[in-house]
């Protein structure tokens, strides 16, 4: 029967269950909250969903591997397995680039589906081509640390953290450059200062998880090569505590209270390709005024001042001149109402 799980100078693998479980289970508590909103409330998914469900599958994964290293002795000075541990917990690493980098994905994308400018549409696919390759690269340097044929075996090994201070490096680099994609979304918006600063907030929660990433990468430099499965304890740790905080921080720019901002009356849109505002016209029996109003969506694809003009036009032209735009500043619907003359009125 495997040993109980320990917290003590010597023990450390209850706190290494507890970190992975507990974050794990927050994780996949927010990603059906994201698939709930998908299904209900504005879907259909995009591929920035897609990519961090299967990052949270990944991160599932992840923990799995943790827990069969803590069976082989993974935060004991004295491992059953010591070897399977290694294993186990290698695997574990390459699970988490994989998760971890579709998180910083499925952000960029989200970024990237809430732009119209050609400039800033270029710079988003330029961010995730170089999120792709920070992804492969990271994999690829793990896949080969020390001994390529034991890649697992880092008792002899010290340039494994040479490796892993460069992945940690660009890691904290393109957290940055999502950050700074951010801004740049909202920089030229017509909107309130309060408003975009609400909006970058969303996405600037990634500059949480660069002090994750540090913290990660200040206890891997202090962990030694004697009882490593017992040094590599606080890594391990704040691995898990990275990993599923990034998953989950990659889900806060979709949350309502968050993107709400975006409802200025800057764009007036259709529901063409996920934008903001709903609008409808109709033929049909004279009736009397009517208003249509439609929840907002809770992510927005901008679209310029000539767009919004083009489509008033096309909806005067439609109801014969007979529309009034009323936008609602701060509320979270327009209303598109039609005025139609009543029965009789064409006699007086």
């Amino acid at each position: 029967m495997a040993a109980p799980y320990g917290i003590s100078p010597t023990d450390r693998s209850g706190v290494i269950v507890i970190a992975a479980t507990l974050f794990m289970s927050w994780m996949v508590l927010v990603s059906l909250f994201r698939v709930y909103m998908r299904v209900a409330m504005n879907g259909p998914a995009g591929w920035d969903d897609v990519v961090v469900w299967i990052g949270g599958a990944v991160g599932i994964g992840n923990v799995g591997a943790i827990m069969k290293s803590v069976s082989h002795g993974l935060g004991r000075i004295d491992p059953s397995d010591e070897e399977g541990a290694m294993k186990a917990l290698y695997t574990a690493d390459l699970l988490f680039l994989v998760s971890h980098g579709a998180a910083k994905l499925s952000v960029c994308l989200l970024l990237r589906r809430l732009g119209r400018e050609g400039a800033y549409l270029r710079l988003c696919t330029l961010d995730l081509a170089v999120l792709v390759v920070w992804v492969l690269a990271s994999i690829l340097a793990v896949s080969l640390q020390c001994d390529p044929s034991q890649p697992w075996d880092l008792g002899e090994c010290r340039s494994f953290i040479t490796g892993w201070r460069a992945i940690t490096a660009f890691d904290v680099i393109t957290e940055s450059l999502l950050v700074g994609l951010s801004i740049r979304l909202v920089w030229g918006v017509q909107m309130r200062r309060t408003q975009k600063v609400g909006v970058i907030a969303a996405f600037g929660t990634r500059l949480l998880i660069v002090v994750l990433i540090i913290l990660r990468q200040s206890y891997l430099n202090q962990a030694g090569l004697n009882n490593i499965l017992l040094s590599m304890s606080n890594v391990v740790v704040a691995t898990e505590v990275l990993l599923h905080s990034s998953l989950m921080a990659a889900t806060v720019p979709c949350l309502k209270p968050f993107v709400i901002a975006f409802n200025t009356g800057w764009g007036q849109g259709g529901q063409k390709d996920g934008s903001y505002l709903r609008s409808e016209t109709s033929e049909g029996p004279p009736s009397k005024a009517r208003s249509h109003p439609y929840p907002a969506d809770d992510e927005i694809t901008m679209i310029s001042p000539a767009e919004a003009r083009e489509h008033e036009r096309t909806l005067e032209e439609a109801s014969g001149g007979l529309v009034i735009h009323e936008t609602r500043e701060g509320s979270l619907r327009t209303e598109y109402i039609e005025m139609r003359p009543l029965k009789g009125s064409e006699a007086l």
